[in-house]
């Protein structure tokens, strides 16, 4: 896949449903509609939080990755997150359990994944993966960061373009970033440092904390989250800024979460006139095989992707999201 083409694509779609929005509430199509779908879940990827920058290390991750889609029929996408810890300082990641990395080091490690899968794919030159290369709003949070982060990201395209690696591996930054974590005002910096000099864009793979769960509101209030945060905040971080996209977390087993994102998304749509469009749902099922977890939060990629799925399918303000592409992706401990 090439990036630009698939960049230009996500941008032309992104035109393309605040227009159909606008005719849909011209004609008054948008009122409140239950009407939960049947959809199939895709097939979920496996993403990792890092406890290396290991090239090696890296470089097999991705070959085996590739491999296992070469032996499946068909041609396979996927999206896999690889989460390097929090920015311990505005160069640099602090590894889960494991010495701080440069982020020199850390883009080395991503690409030696991209050429690990690139090989390991063979004869097969049509199936993708999608990497995510993650940090989260702790730690250090500043808007040098986020400009470092997005020059990380522009780099490892560039070497992957060199190589040719771009053609199957797809590469953008990402960020888990909570309202727990840290206050807006300085995750929204890093937002805003990665927006002024990205050519990639920005996945949150974060949560909506505190956030109100019902979906029974209009889309008209800019309802509270944790820490000070709100509908609106949440809302520009993962779609309202131009590099933005939401890709949820979607952990837990009542679903509440699946509604605290079908809400910003209908908030987003009535508000802003902006129709949200979701990646994939994140899960943590094999984090919680893994080290064990909360026993409400640990769906299945399956239950996490349907209970998202079927949310926003419930509600004319946002059921145009389900007509897109949702991938499904899971992570676990390294």
């Amino acid at each position: 896949m090439n990036k630009q083409v698939g960049l230009l694509g996500k941008y032309i779609g992104r035109v393309f449903v605040s227009l159909a929005m606008v005719v849909m509430f011209g004609f008054g199509y948008m009122l409140p509609v239950k009407n939960v779908s049947a959809a199939t879940p895709p097939p979920s990827a496996q993403s990792y939080y890092m406890d290396t920058v290991d090239t090696v290390t890296l470089y097999d991750m991705g070959y085996q990755k590739g491999l296992a889609d070469y032996k499946k029929a068909g041609i396979q996408n996927s999206m896999v997150i690889l989460d390097f810890g929090g920015q311990s300082s505005p160069t640099s990641l602090s590894l889960f359990g494991m010495p701080d990395a440069t982020l020199t080091q850390v883009g080395a490690a991503v690409e030696a994944y991209s050429r690990g899968y690139w090989k390991g794919t063979a004869s097969d030159s049509l199936s993708t993966v999608h990497i995510i290369v993650g940090t989260n709003n702790s730690y250090t949070v500043t808007y040098e960061g986020g400009q470092n982060f997005a020059n990380m990201i522009d780099d490892i395209n560039s070497h992957n373009n060199t190589n040719s690696y771009s053609d199957q591996v797809e590469v953008d930054g990402g960020n888990d970033m909570e309202p727990g974590y840290d206050p807006v005002s300085t995750t929204t910096e890093w937002v805003k440092g990665y927006d002024s000099v990205n050519s990639y864009s920005l996945y949150n793979y974060g949560s909506a904390d505190g956030c109100y769960h019902t979906n029974l509101n209009s889309g008209t209030i800019n309802y509270s989250c944790n820490n000070g945060w709100t509908y609106k905040d949440i809302q520009y971080i993962s779609w309202g800024a131009s590099p933005a996209w939401p890709l949820p977390e979607i952990y837990d087993n009542s679903g509440d979460m699946a509604e605290q994102w079908q809400n910003i998304a209908k908030y987003s749509a009535v508000t802003a006139a902006k129709p949200m469009q979701f990646s994939a749902s994140l899960t943590q099922y094999a984090a919680c095989t893994n080290t064990g977890c909360h026993t409400e939060l640990d769906n299945t990629p399956s239950q996490g992707w349907t209970q998202l799925y079927n949310e926003l399918y419930s509600d004319s303000k946002t059921k145009a999201a389900t007509n897109y592409p949702m991938l499904s992706t899971d992570i676990r401990w390294h």
